[in-house]
C-alpha cells in the first residue's frame, strides 16, 4: 500500500493547512436573476451540440471558493472523428454530431449525461489539416486531452488568476453553428503554462442558453450513466501539482489512495472531482503519456445509477480499487486506451 510522507510540506505537523483560500476567491458576486442562463450553479461549456434541456445542478459557489471545480466536459481527440464515434457506438454509446467549430478546421460530437456534463470528441474535418487546438493529440490518436469547468464570469476569474501569476490565454469568443442552424456562443479562457486545458482546466461562460449546447444522449442514459464523476491528471510530481491546485484554486488537501489501474502514486484532492497521479517507473503507460504530451489528463470516471445495467450493456472489466470507490473500466479494443471508468453514484 502506498503511504503519504509523514509531514508533507503543505501541512503543518498538527495537520492544519498552511494555505487558506486564494486571495481572489471572495464570494462577492454580481446579482443574478432567477431565470438567468449564466448562473454558476449550471454546467457550462463552449461548443457542444445541444438540442435538449439539461438537468440543473445544485447551486454552487463561484469557481475558486469552497467548491472549486464542477466538471463541464472531458475532451477526447482523434485523427478521424467518425472512427472514434464508431468506437463508442460499437459498445452501445452512440454520440450526437455537433457540427463544425468556428475555426473551420475541426468538428465534434458529444456524449451527454443527465446532469449536463459530457464527453466531447474532436478531430479535424479533413486528413492532414492542422487543428488550432490539441493538434498533437489529434495527429496521434491521443485520446483524453483536456477538461473544462464552468464559471459565472470568465473575465473576472481570469483577471484574478493573473494576479496570482497564472498565465491566462483569453477570454476569447467562441461561436458555432449547429447542424440545424442554431448559433452557440460562449467565452473561454485557457489557464496555465501547459495551456488548452491539459493540466489546469479551461474555463467557460455561456452567452447563449446552456440547453442549446448539449443534450442527454439516449445511449448514455440507457446504460445508467448519469454524469462525470472525476478526472485523473498525469504529472511528474504529485506533491507539486497538488500544492499548485491548492494555491491557485483553494482546492482540498491531497489524500493518497490505492488505484489499481494507475501504476504510481495517486492522490485525490479532498472534496474535489480531481485525482492526480505520477509514474511508478520510466516504462509504465503514465510515463509514456507524459513523454509524449507533458502534464495531461489520463483518465476520467463516469457515475452510474445502476452498475448492473452498466455491466449488462457495456464491456466492462471486473471492478478494481480507486480509493473508497470501485471502478469498472470500459474494455474494448479502441476505448481501452482512453481509460474511461464507471463508478457507482
Amino acid at each position: 500500500m502506498k503511504r503519504p510522507p509523514a509531514h508533507p510540506p503543505h501541512r503543518r505537523r498538527d495537520g492544519s493547512r498552511t494555505r487558506g483560500r486564494p486571495a481572489w476567491a471572495d464570494t462577492t458576486r454580481s446579482p443574478v436573476s432567477p431565470d438567468s442562463k449564466h448562473e454558476s450553479g449550471r454546467c457550462f461549456g463552449y461548443d457542444g451540440c445541444g438540442l435538449g434541456t439539461p438537468v440543473e445542478r445544485r447551486r454552487q459557489p463561484e469557481f475558486g471558493s469552497e467548491v472549486a471545480f464542477q466538471i463541464d466536459r472531458v475532451v477526447f481527440a482523434w485523427a478521424h472523428l467518425e472512427a472514434l464515434a464508431n468506437a463508442f457506438a460499437s459498445v452501445g454509446l452512440t454520440t450526437d454530431y455537433g457540427g463544425i467549430h468556428t475555426n473551420g478546421a475541426t468538428h465534434m460530437a458529444t456524449l451527454g449525461f443527465g446532469d449536463g456534463s459530457y464527453l466531447e470528441l474532436i478531430s479535424v474535418r479533413q486528413p492532414g489539416q492542422q487543428a488550432p487546438v490539441w493538434q498533437r493529440y489529434i495527429a496521434t490518436n491521443g485520446g483524453i486531452c483536456a477538461w473544462s469547468v464552468a464559471v459565472g464570469d470568465v473575465h473576472r476569474i481570469g483577471d484574478r488568476l493573473r494576479t496570482l501569476g497564472m498565465p491566462v490565454d483569453g477570454p476569447r469568443a467562441s461561436i458555432r453553428r449547429r447542424p440545424d442552424g442554431e448559433t452557440i456562443e460562449s467565452e473561454i479562457a485557457f489557464v496555465g503554462a501547459e495551456g488548452m486545458g491539459s493540466l489546469h482546466p479551461f474555463m467557460i461562460t455561456d452567452r447563449t442558453p446552456r440547453e442549446n449546447r448539449v443534450r442527454t444522449s439516449e445511449s448514455a442514459s440507457g446504460c445508467g450513466l448519469t454524469g462525470l464523476d472525476s478526472v485523473v491528471l498525469a504529472v511528474p510530481d504529485v506533491e507539486a501539482a497538488a500544492i499548485e491546485f491548492q494555491r491557485v484554486y483553494g482546492a482540498g488537501e491531497p489524500v493518497d489512495i490505492d488505484a489499481d489501474a494507475l501504476p504510481g502514486r495517486t492522490v485525490r484532492l479532498h472534496g474535489e472531482p480531481v485525482a492526480i497521479t505520477s509514474p511508478a517507473s520510466a516504462d509504465d503507460w503514465v510515463a509514456g503519456r507524459l513523454r509524449t504530451y507533458g502534464p495531461t489528463p489520463c483518465a476520467c470516471l463516469i457515475r452510474s445509477s445502476s452498475m448492473a445495467a452498466s455491466h449488462d450493456r457495456l464491456p466492462l472489466t471486473e471492478p478494481t480499487r480507486f480509493g473508497h470507490q470501485e471502478v469498472a473500466w470500459i474494455d474494448s479494443e479502441t476505448l481501452r486506451s482512453l481509460h474511461i471508468g464507471i463508478v457507482p453514484e
